[in-house]
């Protein structure tokens, strides 16, 4: 998990089909769209279609700020503005780089399941609004939630495991 490049392409590989997938669905959806459902998918809120799919595009770039902007600008910051456990072994400069990959990497992770989650939403609310679908698959959405939410737990948990840990010092001259 510490290069970025698998995650980033599997990232731009999912967002290729969303746009390819909206270029599709795009013109067999009605003028005003259902937009927001409960959490029983019940529908309850409504907008233009050009302005549900520019949010949806707005929502997108947001949470790719986290994913992958912060992770990239984080070198540049001060270290004494880091708060990092054991900042002293992770940002020593032998380590320094190499741990930055590690953070960006497992970040680029994290963006890919908020894509997935994001993009499902989407997905149902887009069959909620097609003629041949109809329906928002409610459950299937608390399913995909709780699914993003556990990995996010493990991916908090893995991410503390690896900087709170440091190699003993025999180790530590490999790494």
């Amino acid at each position: 998990m510490n290069d970025s490049r698998l995650p980033t392409i599997l990232f731009c590989v999912l967002l290729l089909f969303a746009v390819l997938e909206c270029v599709h669905v795009y013109p067999q959806l009605p003028d005003v769209m259902t937009s927001h459902f409960t959490g029983r998918g019940v529908p309850n809120g409504w907008q233009p279609k050009p302005a549900f799919f520019l949010l949806f595009g707005v929502v997108i770039v947001v949470g790719t700020i986290p994913a992958f902007i912060v992770p990239r600008l984080l070198p540049s910051i001060p270290e004494d503005k880091i708060n990092l456990p054991n900042k002293s072994y992770w940002l020593a400069p032998q380590r320094r780089e190499r741990s930055w990959r590690s953070f960006r990497g497992q970040m680029a992770w994290w963006g890919c399941a908020l894509l997935f989650l994001l993009l499902y939403g989407m997905s149902q609310a887009v069959n909620a609004n097609l003629p041949r679908i109809g329906y928002f698959d409610w459950q299937g959405m608390w399913y995909a939630l709780g699914g993003f939410l556990l990995f996010t737990t493990l991916w908090i948990i893995h991410l503390l495991r690896h900087f709170y840990s440091v190699p003993d010092s025999r180790s530590s001259t490999h790494g």
